[in-house]
């Protein structure tokens, strides 16, 4: 019985150790082509997207442009997601506290919504780093993360191209200094812990 026991547990270790992702844990993405170069610039980082892992930890919950807030399949994340320097998605994962099923069920009511391209506050369209701010709450209903003023201005302190032309394009004003978030702020949030995984 002891060795039963015994079997079962280093197993159990053995699963653990293979997999260290947990529902709700944030993926934090590098990715390629105007849009995340621009949002790179602007914020300072390595990272222009970010998802949430789903229940199966098969599946992430995301918004982007072409369908708002969706659930995709982890793998086509990562397929999404630049290569590092070895040849790996540029996606790292980081842990907030969380009570998964509460996020859950804010992320299944704002699936569908339309992604927010102006990133603009008080609308019912998201960006991706809102739906986190979004969904991650405590125990009070506050939202777990706080907002910043957005900047759409290079380290340089000048306007960054693209948003120029975005937001011409939008026919809406630049909402510098208007409270949002962005990925790689989030990502240097204290109350998120590294998680190491191989992909």
């Amino acid at each position: 019985m002891r060795r039963l026991s015994f079997v079962l547990g280093l197993m159990l270790l053995v699963g653990c150790a293979r997999n260290p992702l947990q529902p709700g844990d944030l993926l934090f993405q590098a990715g390629e082509g105007a849009m995340p170069m621009a949002i790179e610039s602007a914020t300072g980082g390595v990272f222009s997207h970010v998802g949430i892992l789903g229940e199966s930890l098969k599946d992430v919950w995301e918004a982007v442009p072409e369908e708002g807030v969706r659930n995709v399949p982890l793998q086509q994340f990562l397929e999404e997601a630049s290569l590092d320097a070895v040849g790996k998605p540029y996606v790292r994962v980081y842990r907030a506290p969380c009570d998964w099923e509460d996020v859950l069920v804010r992320l299944k009511a704002l699936k569908g919504r339309p992604y927010d391209k102006a990133f603009l506050p008080g609308d019912d369209a998201l960006y991706c780093s809102e739906l986190v701010y979004e969904c991650y709450r405590d125990s009070t209903g506050k939202p777990l993360f706080s907002t910043i003023p957005m900047t759409f201005k290079g380290e340089d302190g000048v306007m960054v191209p693209y948003w120029v032309s975005h937001y011409a394009e939008l026919g809406v004003a630049i909402p510098e200094g208007e409270p949002g978030t962005n990925p790689n702020d989030l990502s240097r949030s204290p109350l998120l812990t590294p998680v190491p995984v191989k992909w």
